[in-house]
């Protein structure tokens, strides 16, 4: 991979918001055939300076430039029309149609008399573009049929089918087993080659040292630092990321806290199934104990979880809260046994993108809001007072309580998810991928509350793609393979190779 001519430019962009100023004169430069990685701490300004590139939000000042000449990139039609594709972190195709439909959806699909779609035509266009990407789906498959990394190299077609010059890749290996890894990265090499400019915004370092030619890195709404990959060392790109603080404290908060062999048994599954998803899972988790749940994408952990709290419903087995046995019928049921469920999907299941952040943390307890009256109304100012609390308390980064969660980064929506649960009273919290796409100190923050949880006598179990997490903070970590829980391990037997062993096993 090596870069040629100079396609983009990017001068002095400022974007302000109502108390926020979310670019602060931003510069990037982007050559063909150039894999740039885009890094920064959430909050970092990265989200909205690739929404500008979209054309998705239009900046206040600056300047953006392609091939030498100034543009204006006023919606995401432009942003087509001018050779840019952007595969944002959440998939934006439409489940219920073909991936055919979904690739040349916007571009203008090929007719017949002039009137109807040509449907070979159409197959056949997308089928070059499929095999040139190494996909092997039928362009006739409906999308929502599709594995999510199946569901990205959709995406990435959609760009080339539009001639795309410049190809914008936000966190695109989430959720991605280590084989979808590789493809990808093939893809990504293979593009750029083809003199295809691309921009990798990822939170991964082993992926910035593998595939990129250079590394621009954000603060605070800058641009902070740019290098060539092969010039900076790993310990030198943390403390850009971090302004400097390093990975001071990681240590000795990545800890796994000290159970009381004699603590209570909070939660027990015994033989939990959910036909096709789950078979006969059983676990438990103590009082302080940080539990993890470890296995490859499609293993089934987030399915348990759901079936725990109640969000699915199982086919077969029991679930006990502190030796009683509950009735799961719906998530409310979980939550008043005391289950928290902070889901991976925190932006279409964790938050409801409509509502205020205010309105969301304070979503679980309204009851504990109701204001003094004939009516049971929930009362604002307690609302807005506690959500405040929690604001402060989780370092959210927002101008007000009252803007709508959605003009949130992603590290700081996973943070009001945590934030509506805190409060709770929940005894058994569990968090499903909750460092997915957060940066360095916003992980920091999720172990440091994870443990705060569990010194307070609550259980934690803690699901993550990323095994050095796993072995960091938990004191037992149980292995699921093919929805089936195959291993547990603790104490020494807990290393990364055991891991690895336990998931691929057969």
């Amino acid at each position: 991979m090596t870069g040629g001519e100079q396609v983009l430019q990017v001068r002095g962009v400022s974007k302000r918001y109502p108390g926020v100023l979310a670019l602060d004169g931003v510069d990037l430069d982007l050559r063909a055939g150039e894999v740039l990685g885009l890094l920064g701490k959430n909050g970092a300004g990265k989200s909205t300076l690739i929404k500008i590139l979209a054309g998705a939000v239009q900046p206040n000042e600056g300047e953006i430039r392609l091939d030498g000449e100034p543009v204006s990139i006023g919606s995401p039609q432009q942003a087509t029309d001018l050779g840019i594709a952007v595969v944002h972190q959440e998939l934006a195709d439409v489940p219920n149609l073909s991936v055919a439909e979904n690739i040349e959806l916007g571009l203008g699909y090929p007719r017949r008399l002039g009137v109807f779609v040509d449907q070979r035509g159409l197959r056949r266009k997308t089928l070059a573009i499929l095999e040139r990407l190494g996909v092997k789906a039928s362009p006739a498959t409906l999308v929502e049929d599709l594995s999510v990394a199946e569901r990205r190299m959709v995406m990435i077609a959609r760009g080339l089918a539009a001639n795309a010059r410049i190809l914008v890749l936000d966190e695109p290996t989430a959720s991605l087993s280590d084989e979808e890894i590789d493809h990808l990265h093939d893809t990504v090499a293979s593009l750029a080659a083809d003199g295809v400019a691309i921009v990798y915004v990822t939170h991964r370092l082993a992926e910035v040292f593998k595939i990129t030619d250079r590394i621009t890195v954000m603060l605070g709404g800058r641009t902070v630092f740019d290098s060539p990959t092969s010039a900076v060392s790993s310990r030198e790109l943390i403390d850009q990321i971090t302004g400097g603080l390093g990975e001071a404290g990681i240590t000795e908060e990545r800890q796994a806290p000290v159970v009381d062999p004699g603590a209570e048994e909070i939660l027990r599954v015994e033989a939990l199934s959910r036909d096709g998803y789950v078979e006969n899972a059983s676990l438990s988790l103590r009082s302080g104990e940080i539990l993890g749940i470890a296995g490859l994408v499609g293993a089934g952990r987030t399915e348990l979880v759901r079936l725990v709290f109640g969000a699915d419903r199982a086919t077969s087995g029991r679930v006990f809260m502190r030796g009683r046995e509950i009735r799961l019928r719906s998530p409310r049921d979980g939550m008043k046994a005391g289950i928290a469920l902070l889901p991976e999907d925190r932006r279409n299941q964790g938050n409801v993108q409509a509502f205020s952040i205010r309105q969301n943390i304070t979503l679980p307890g309204l009851k504990r809001f109701r204001g003094v009256g004939p009516l049971p109304m929930p009362s604002t100012s307690q609302e807005r007072a506690a959500a405040r609390d929690l604001v402060e308390r989780l370092q959210i980064k927002i101008a007000s309580e009252e803007d709508s969660v959605s003009t949130l980064s992603g590290g700081n929506q996973q943070k009001v998810v945590l934030a509506k649960w805190l409060d709770s009273g929940s005894d058994v919290f569990i968090f499903d991928e909750p460092t997915h796409g957060i940066d360095v100190g916003g992980k920091e923050e999720v172990y440091r509350r994870m443990r705060e949880l569990a010194a307070s006598g609550k259980g934690v179990i803690f699901i993550s793609s990323e095994f050095s997490e796993l072995i960091g903070i938990c004191n037992r970590i149980v292995v699921m393979r093919e929805g089936r829980l195959v291993a547990e391990l603790d104490g020494e037997g807990v290393d990364e190779g055991a891991l690895v062993e336990a998931c691929y096993a057969h």
